[in-house]
């Protein structure tokens, strides 16, 4: 198996970082001809990392390629046994993706004072002040996203998390970092640099984000 991506893609990273906790071998590679070139939606029409390549087929999309490798790879497991746990981990990746993610497109800009819209970081900052009471609220009982034990609700939200780190919370006051503010967030942050795991994806995801981000505002003229 292949996996099509780059840790600079938070759902990249979701998968790498599961795989990563289940012990799989799943090399990364970037996709052919770039994302969204034809040669790439030759193999996965929506042009868009990440994809997995079975060897028996394709697979896209991240949450997906997450749930076939936990069918697939069952030991260690990345979903809870009790059902009620397992609906929230999933929820808090599905939180993720509806609440979270959407929010960050378009910051990055923003910080040049020339092109500040502070109409738009305020809209910003009160989604991602909504979004982050909803990820605090489904979480389960901890530490981690559902339990004891990381699953796919943290492979989910960790990346996002690592970005806006990186991207947004120490460039905006408007937008605080819930990790430091709210109570359960804060338990899940520390329960993710208290397992090795975790840690270890964690470390290396904020590496490689950590390069990207440098050569982007590089390309946009932006200062970091």
């Amino acid at each position: 198996m292949k996996l099509y991506g780059a840790l600079a893609s938070p759902y990249a990273a979701r998968v790498h970082m599961f795989a990563m906790l289940k012990g799989i071998d799943l090399p990364l590679e970037s996709a052919p001809g770039g994302m969204g070139s034809d040669e790439y939606k030759a193999i996965n029409p929506t042009g868009k990392v990440p994809a997995l390549d079975t060897g028996a087929g394709l697979i896209a999309e991240s949450e997906i390629i997450c749930e076939y490798l936990e069918e697939k790879y069952p030991e260690p497991a990345l979903l809870p046994a009790d059902p009620v746990l397992r609906a929230h981990s999933r929820m808090v990746s599905r939180i993720t993706d509806l609440y979270v993610a959407p929010h960050n497109s378009g910051l990055i800009r923003q910080r040049s004072p020339a092109a500040r819209d502070q109409a738009f970081i305020d809209a910003a900052a009160g989604n991602f002040a909504n979004a982050f009471v909803y990820l605090s609220h489904f979480m389960g009982p901890g530490p981690f996203a559902a339990g004891d034990q990381p699953s796919i609700g943290d492979c989910a939200a960790a990346p996002f998390i690592i970005l806006l780190k990186q991207s947004v919370f120490p460039h905006f006051e408007e937008i605080p970092d819930p990790t430091e503010t709210d109570p359960r967030l804060k338990q899940w942050w520390e329960a993710l640099q208290d397992h090795s795991g975790c840690q270890a994806a964690v470390s290396e995801l904020d590496e490689a984000l950590e390069k990207f981000l440098k050569y982007l505002m590089g390309r946009l003229g932006l200062s970091q």
